[in-house]
C-alpha cells in the first residue's frame, strides 16, 4: 500500500509541474522543447579483426540477456552460373536443414528450439546472411552450432530432394502473381538476358547435385570473405575469445568473383503488354536507374519523395489516388542493388478500364517535376522526412551492426551515416530540378502492363482510344517457369 501511495504522488506532482507549464501559455502550441539531438555511432568503435581476418563489428547490449550474432557473406544468386540457376535457392533451403558432418538438419533446429533460440540463413543477391539468436546463458552452444553449420555444411540428399520439390512447386505458380509477373518482366526487358534476370527452371534445379552445394559452400565460405555482426549480453573480450577457437581452425581461400557484364541493351521505348484475363492493370514506367554510389544519390532521393515516393504527400499519390480515385496502391520508387545500376518507375494499379488514363497522369508528372520548381513546402516535407526518420538506421544494436558491416562489404566509406544528414540538407529546389532532368528520361520510358488486353485497350472517355497513343505496343509472351519455353 505505501508502494502505491509513492507512485501515486509521483505522478501527482508530475501532473502538478505540467499543469503549472501548461497555465504559463496562453496555446500549447507555445509550448518550447529544447530539439532533439541524435548523434551516430562510429563504426570505427565496434569494429575487431579476428583470427584469420575474420572481421567484426560487435556492440555490448546489456539491457536484456539476448545474444545476436550475424555471418554476412560475400555470395549470391549473381555468381551462380546461368546453367546452375537455382543454387542459390537450394543453398538457403539445405544449409541449415542439410546438417553437417556431426549433425543431422532436424538435431539442429529441435536443439535451437530447445534453447528457445532462432538460426536462420538466407542468399541474396550478393549477399548471404545466417543469423542466431539465444540466451547468453547458452552463448556456447549457440556458437558451437552457428560455426559448425557455417563452416561445415553436408546438404545430406533427404533434405537436397526435399528443398528440390519445393522450389519446383513454387515454380509451377510463378506465373499466377500478377506483381511478381510485372516485376520480374520489367527487370527482362531493362536488363536483358544477364545473370540479374536469370531464372532457375526444373532442368537447373534437378541437374544440382550435393558436390555442387558443396563447391560453391567452399569457394565463398571462408573467413576473409565474410563479416560478423554481433550484439547482446556478453563481455566484448570474451566473445572475441570465443569465436577466434573457431576461426583460428578455417582456412582462407583465394577467391575471384566472376567478371559481370555492366552492358545492357537499350530497349526500344512503349507499351511492353502481358496478356492476363483479371480486371485490372499492373503497371510499371520507367528505365534503368542509378547506382546508391552516385553523388547525386540524395538528390534524388528527395526528388523521388516529391514526385512519388513519399506515400499520400507525393505528386503521383495526391494526383492518381486522392484527386482521381484511380488507385490504392500508386507512386514512384528508384530501386538499388550493390554495384549496378536498380530502376526507376511509376507504378499503378487500377481498374483495366483505367489503365490508360492513370498513366497518362504519371508521364505528366515525370514532365511538370522536370520543368516546373517544386515548392519550398515540398522540399519542407522531404528533407524533414529523411532527417526525422535518420535514426531508424540505429533501431536495434544489430541492426547497427548490421549496417557497418555492409558498408564495409560494399566498400563505401565509413563516415556514410556521419555525413548523411548534411548531404540531405545540401539538397536544394534547384538540385531537384536538375536530378529530375537528368535521371527520368521520357525518350526511353518502357511501360509494362499485365492486365486485360481488350479493356485496357479501349480506354475511358479520360484517354479514349487504344494504348498505342502511349507508344508501340509490344506484346509479350510469358515463359513456361517449369521449361523456360514460350506457353502455348
Amino acid at each position: 500500500m505505501k508502494k502505491i501511495k509513492a507512485v501515486f504522488l509521483i505522478c501527482l506532482l508530475l501532473f502538478s509541474g505540467f499543469s503549472l507549464v501548461l497555465a504559463q501559455v496562453s496555446r500549447p502550441e507555445e509550448l518550447k522543447f529544447p530539439p532533439l539531438k541524435f548523434e551516430p555511432p562510429n563504426p570505427a568503435d565496434y569494429r575487431v579483426v579476428l583470427s584469420n581476418g575474420l572481421r567484426a563489428y560487435v556492440r555490448e547490449e546489456r539491457e536484456l540477456p539476448i545474444i545476436n550474432i550475424v555471418a554476412i557473406i560475400h555470395t549470391g544468386g549473381l555468381y551462380v552460373p546461368k546453367e546452375k540457376a537455382g543454387l542459390d535457392s537450394l543453398l538457403s533451403d539445405c544449409l541449415i536443414k542439410g546438417g553437417t558432418k556431426t549433425r543431422s538438419g532436424p538435431e539442429i533446429e529441435e536443439r535451437i528450439d530447445f534453447l528457445g533460440g532462432s538460426l536462420n540463413f538466407s542468399v541474396g543477391e550478393r549477399t548471404a546472411s545466417l543469423s542466431l539468436s539465444v540466451l547468453s546463458k547458452d552463448l556456447d552452444e549457440g556458437l558451437d552450432i552457428f560455426f559448425d553449420v557455417l563452416m561445415n555444411p553436408e546438404f545430406r540428399e533427404d533434405s537436397l530432394k526435399l528443398a528440390k520439390g519445393r522450389i519446383i512447386e513454387q515454380m509451377r505458380t510463378a506465373n499466377d502473381n500478377p506483381s511478381q509477373i510485372l516485376a520480374r518482366e520489367f527487370e527482362k526487358v531493362l536488363y536483358g538476358e544477364h545473370p540479374l534476370t536469370y531464372q532457375a527452371t526444373k532442368a537447373t534445379v534437378e541437374g544440382i547435385s550435393q558436390s555442387d552445394l558443396k563447391a560453391f559452400h567452399s569457394q565463398y565460405f571462408f573467413p576473409k570473405n565474410i563479416i560478423i555482426a554481433a550484439a547482446g549480453d556478453f563481455s566484448r573480450g570474451q566473445l572475441r575469445t570465443k569465436i577466434n577457437r573457431y576461426a583460428s581452425k578455417w582456412s582462407n581461400k583465394s577467391l575471384s568473383f566472376p567478371n559481370i557484364s555492366r552492358n545492357f541493351p537499350q530497349p526500344e521505348p512503349g507499351v511492353y503488354f502481358i496478356q492476363k484475363k483479371i480486371n485490372q492493370g499492373y503497371v510499371s514506367v520507367g528505365h534503368l536507374g542509378i547506382e546508391d554510389t552516385n553523388p547525386d544519390y540524395f538528390a534524388v532521393q528527395v526528388m523521388n519523395f516529391i514526385l512519388g515516393g513519399g506515400s499520400f504527400t507525393s505528386r503521383i499519390t495526391s494526383k492518381v489516388r486522392s484527386d482521381e480515385g484511380l488507385a490504392y496502391n500508386t507512386g514512384s520508387r528508384f530501386t538499388y542493388r550493390w554495384g549496378f545500376p536498380g530502376t526507376f518507375s511509376g507504378y499503378v494499379q487500377t481498374k483495366s478500364e483505367t489503365v490508360g488514363y492513370a498513366i497518362s497522369l504519371i508521364l505528366k508528372e515525370f514532365e511538370r517535376i522536370r520543368k516546373e520548381p517544386v515548392s519550398e513546402a515540398e522540399m519542407e516535407t522531404a528533407i524533414n522526412y529523411y532527417l526525422e526518420s535518420f535514426a531508424d538506421f540505429f533501431q536495434s544494436p544489430i541492426g547497427t551492426m548490421v549496417n557497418f558491416a555492409n558498408l564495409e562489404l560494399q566498400g563505401k566509406p565509413m563516415n556514410y551515416y556521419a555525413t548523411y544528414r548534411d548531404k540531405i540538407r545540401a539538397v536544394t529546389k534547384e538540385k531537384v530540378m536538375e536530378v529530375a532532368n537528368k535521371y527520368i528520361q521520357p525518350d526511353k520510358m518502357v511501360i509494362m502492363i499485365v492486365g486485360d488486353w481488350e479493356p485496357c485497350n479501349k480506354g475511358s472517355e479520360k484517354f479514349p482510344g487504344p494504348l498505342d497513343r502511349l507508344g508501340k505496343v509490344h506484346r509479350v509472351k510469358l515463359l513456361d517457369p517449369l521449361t523456360g519455353q514460350l506457353v502455348e
